[in-house]
């Protein structure tokens, strides 16, 4: 993963200062990550990200001190959304002064290039789309990453330190299932997504070519795959609620019945259980998400090579 970031988005054609018209080279996915740490700091969304995961932990401490008539971890609960609401305005403010640039020098070189090269005005109209996808994947795509990470270890620290080897022996269980089982589901959606773009990239020579036929075939085309991969997209979300589903009810029988907790640690280990199961259906997106994100490094290489 790190090393698909690290290399130039879009690709080398082994020369080395190759620049637009203006002199300006465009920048490499290592380059990208670095001019955005000048602004944005991943420590802010990091914080962010445990802020979110400490909420259940606290909460559920907060109802075990109300019944012992104790407030100190309300004021915790109370430090902790002020700081959330601290860090999340500092990302929002940020977000858009620092990759909008980007993602307009971005597209305006790739612009340039493609003209430069008399590249193909259907190809070029997509794939300035696509140059759009790697600072976006920056900006939220590897935040969710990280979000989803955190959500699996605080959610498995949790059950861990709250003495529920058995429910911890079944989240294990019940995500290794899921993954199992929906993995062909999401190497298809990947398969189509790429169909899908090929497709897309003769959208603009249909259109110009004015035949109603044409367009109509290619409509239908595109339609298809996309019904096919929502299609797909409900199985493997039928099979991975199913599978949720019995690990939350075990969660809940097993907590309340079997364990000797109090009203808050039950409160804490549902809730995790809950945020286990959303950061697990985050990963079987975020597959999808890296797979197609390397499809759109590969089309920019190609179209570098072009020019």
């Amino acid at each position: 993963m790190e090393a698909e970031i690290i290399r130039p988005f879009y690709g080398s054609t082994g020369v080395r200062g190759e620049t637009d018209r203006r002199g300006r080279q465009p920048l490499h996915g290592f380059q990208i990550y670095h001019k955005t740490r000048d602004w944005t700091l991943p420590e802010v969304d990091i914080a962010e990200i445990v802020c979110l995961s400490l909420n259940p932990l606290v909460i559920g401490l907060c109802i075990d001190g109300f019944f012992e008539r104790s407030y100190f971890w309300l004021y915790i609960l109370i430090l902790l959304q002020l700081l959330l609401i601290v860090v999340r305005t500092i990302n929002k403010v940020s977000d858009n002064r620092v990759y909008e640039p980007i993602i307009e020098d971005e597209r305006n070189s790739y612009y340039e290039r493609g003209i430069a090269a008399n590249i193909n005005e259907s190809e070029l109209s997509s794939r300035l789309d696509l140059v759009v996808r790697i600072p976006e994947f920056f900006e939220n795509g590897l935040v969710e990453i990280i979000d989803m990470f955190g959500g699996i270890l605080f959610s498995l620290f949790s059950l861990y330190i709250s003495a529920a080897t058995p429910l911890l022996a079944a989240a294990g269980i019940i995500s290794i299932l899921i993954f199992a089982f929906t993995h062909g589901f999401h190497k298809e959606i990947v398969q189509n997504n790429k169909r899908l773009q090929d497709s897309d990239e003769k959208r603009e020579g249909i259109i110009l070519t004015k035949e109603i036929v044409k367009y109509r075939l290619f409509s239908m085309q595109q339609r298809n795959f996309r019904i096919k991969n929502s299609d797909l997209e409900a199985k493997a979300y039928l099979l991975t609620d199913i599978l949720q589903a019995i690990l939350l009810i075990f969660a809940v029988i097993y907590a309340l019945h079997f364990g000797d907790y109090t009203s808050g640690e039950v409160f804490t280990i549902i809730t995790y259980i809950i945020m286990l199961n959303e950061s697990v259906c985050m990963f079987n997106e975020a597959i999808i998400e890296i797979a197609d994100l390397e499809d759109v490094v590969i089309r920019l290489r190609e179209g570098r090579n072009e020019f």
